[in-house]
Formats: C-alpha cells, sequence, structure tokens
C-alpha cells in the first residue's frame, strides 16, 4: 500500500494576502509568536506585504516563505528566515493551521521545505528555535535527525506561565544521513513510511 499526498509547497505570492492576514490575526498564531504580537490589522498588513515582498525578484534572498498548498487550499506556512549566504545557515518556522494538524501533512511538507534548504539552496545549517509545550513540532524535527543543541530555561511567558526554549540545529550531512536511511525507491513508499515511522516516533513518550 502506497500513500499519496494532495500537498505541496510553493512560494507565498500577493494572492496569499488575505489568509496570511487571516492566519496571524488568529490567536492560535499569536500564541505561537515570539514577539510582541501586531497590535492593528493595518500593521499586520503591512508585516505581510513586507516579507511577500522580500519573496520574490532576488536571486539570493534573505528569506524564503512557502505555502503548504491542497486542492481544498492553503493549509499552512513554512519560513526559511535570516538567510546567511556567507555562513549558509538559516532559521526554519512551521506553522499550521488548526484544522490541518496532522503529523501526516506537517512532516512531509518539512520534510520537502528540508529538500529545498540543502539541496536547492545548499545551505549547510538549519536552526529552529521551537518552545517547549509545543511538543509535535520538536519531535517532528528529533525524527528527521535534528539535535536539540539549547534549553532556554524560562524563556517565554503564556497565560502567566513560563516556558522553555528549545534550539535544534540539523547539517546537511546529517540530513543526507536521514534520507539515506529512510527513503526507498519511489516517492510514494518514501511517504509511506515516513508516515509510519513519524507515527511511531511521536506517539513515544520521552
Amino acid at each position: 500500500m502506497s500513500i499519496i499526498t494532495k500537498t505541496f509547497i510553493r512560494r507565498a505570492d500577493r494572492d496569499d494576502l488575505d489568509t496570511l492576514i487571516r492566519w496571524m490575526e488568529d490567536e492560535d498564531f499569536q500564541y505561537f509568536l515570539y514577539g510582541d504580537p501586531a497590535r492593528s490589522p493595518r500593521t499586520i498588513r503591512e508585516q505581510i506585504i513586507g516579507f511577500l515582498s522580500k519573496n520574490t525578484g532576488s536571486p539570493i534572498p534573505a528569506s524564503v516563505y512557502f505555502i503548504i498548498d491542497s486542492p481544498e487550499g492553503p493549509l499552512g506556512m513554512i519560513s526559511l528566515q535570516n538567510i546567511s549566504w556567507r555562513n549558509r545557515s538559516s532559521n526554519l518556522d512551521v506553522y499550521i493551521a488548526p484544522e490541518h494538524r496532522n503529523h501526516l501533512t506537517t512532516g512531509i511538507n518539512v520534510f520537502r521545505a528540508l529538500e529545498y534548504a540543502f539541496d536547492e539552496l545548499n545551505l549547510h545549517r538549519i536552526t529552529a528555535i521551537i518552545y517547549s509545550f509545543n511538543k509535535p513540532s520538536w519531535k517532528l524535527l528529533e525524527f528527521l535527525g535534528a539535535q536539540r543543541e539549547l534549553t532556554l530555561k524560562d524563556h517565554i511567558t503564556r497565560n502567566g506561565v513560563w516556558h522553555d526554549v528549545y534550539v535544534y540545529g540539523l547539517l546537511k550531512e546529517e540530513f543526507q544521513i536521514w534520507r539515506e536511511k529512510n527513503t526507498e525507491h519511489t516517492r510514494e513508499i518514501t511517504l509511506q513510511k515516513m508516515a509510519e515511522s513519524m507515527k511511531n516516533h511521536l506517539e513515544k513518550s520521552p
């Protein structure tokens, strides 16, 4: 049995403006945002237009924003931010709309974004900063071969509660080793194996 996914990633563009504004205005998005939330719809709109304008036209962009799309419409966003071409490094951020969150959708599309980062952009390192309460995200990165390199104690507060922040790192060589161990001869088999392995990994408790 093979798994066929209808989701794909593509560059975000101006046509995504309304969707991105809706996500960024949502309390769920604000909960996972590191900095202070935007204080007005106008500010949110200006922020989105700003990063969309940086997403096109430059052969060496400072950031790349992807939409996780499907025949039913956008499901989420993945970004490679603070790209340092000198050091061949970048930060990875992922947001999936609550109604579309599942291990398969998130895992496959993060895997695709990492392939783009390492294979197309030839980056050497990806860094991800994840809140300790966001267990599905940091478990997924561990599944894909990333290492927890740093714990920032009581680094953020949500609803009056302090939480740690985890810093994960993944090198191109580590990703290639993971891919060689987990990839079969066809994409369909790869997705099936990823889905099964991912489910088992994420259900295990550390």
